[in-house]
């Protein structure tokens, strides 16, 4: 019975069926191996539109730290004691305020550049309504000027908070770019589609915060020197003022002007009667 079953046409067909199916899941088996391989192989290339954006995050970065360098040589050259209250301008004015000479006075400081100079032309130019109004044009002029100095290095808090935000942004379009790179491959992506993805994110980031950390201790170095110069100046300068004010209070010692010499009149000579001949 065996070899009858042997011989039937049964077992041709079950080993043909075999022999068909095997061949049919090898060549599948390959065709799945090719396309994995042939994807694994494709390289995958970003958007212009993401490249775009990553090279704009990095140009950005980069305006930020030539901007952050270039004022902090801007505060160092020009937020120093000897540019806001130079200690000659101080003495000369001094020196004009004890010699009295309110006219050079007045002409020195509408001319004078420092912190001093200015402050103290505010107040001298309301000499003619009072001290009262001389002190407070000085606090005005002195507020005034003190906030245009902080102004200088408020670029560099600016750039110190807003660093890491272009930077995060650069982060999140390297992430995006390194998933897009997963999806293109099928899951498949080798590690240089994916690297190039990341290394864009790290460098985003590294950037974000180098560009910030450095304008951030500068702004806070040049915030605290700036505030004990200034004080200092405020100080100086009042101290000016009071030596300009009255001994009633009300006023400023103002000197009258030298009178203008003028030329000796000739003596008239005197007429005297000679006796006639």
């Amino acid at each position: 019975m065996f070899g009858t079953y042997a011989k039937s046409k049964f077992r041709i067909l079950l080993l043909s069926g075999l022999l068909v199916t095997s061949g049919a899941l090898m060549v599948h088996s390959a065709m799945a191996q090719t396309a994995s391989s042939a994807a694994a192989q494709s390289v995958y290339r970003p958007s212009p539109i993401l490249i775009g954006l990553d090279w704009t995050v990095a140009g950005v970065l980069l305006a930020f730290s030539l901007i952050s360098i270039a004022l902090i040589i801007d505060a160092a050259i020009h937020l120093r004691e000897s540019k806001i209250a130079p200690i000659d301008t101080a003495e000369h004015i001094r020196s004009l305020i004890n010699a009295r000479q309110l006219r050079e006075l007045t002409d020195f400081t509408a001319t004078d550049t420092s912190f001093i100079g200015k402050t103290l032309d505010a107040g001298l130019r309301r000499a003619s309504l009072g001290y009262p109004a001389m002190r407070e044009a000085l606090e005005n002029s002195a507020s005034e000027n003190s906030a245009n100095l902080f102004r200088r290095i408020e670029m560099l808090n600016i750039i110190g908070n807003i660093g890491p935000l272009v930077g995060l942004l650069g982060t999140v379009l390297g992430m995006i770019m390194a998933f897009n790179a997963l999806h293109h491959t099928g899951g498949q992506a080798k590690v240089t589609d994916l690297s190039a993805g990341i290394a864009a994110a790290l460098w985003h980031t590294f950037g974000g915060l180098a560009v910030a950390i450095p304008s951030l201790v500068a702004f806070g170095f040049f915030r605290t020197r700036l505030d004990k110069i200034v004080t200092r100046a405020s100080i100086l300068t009042e101290e000016l003022l009071e030596s300009l004010r009255t001994p009633d209070g009300k006023g400023a010692v103002m000197a009258a002007p030298a009178p203008e010499s003028k030329p000796a009149a000739r003596p008239v000579p005197r007429r005297t009667d000679t006796p006639a001949s």
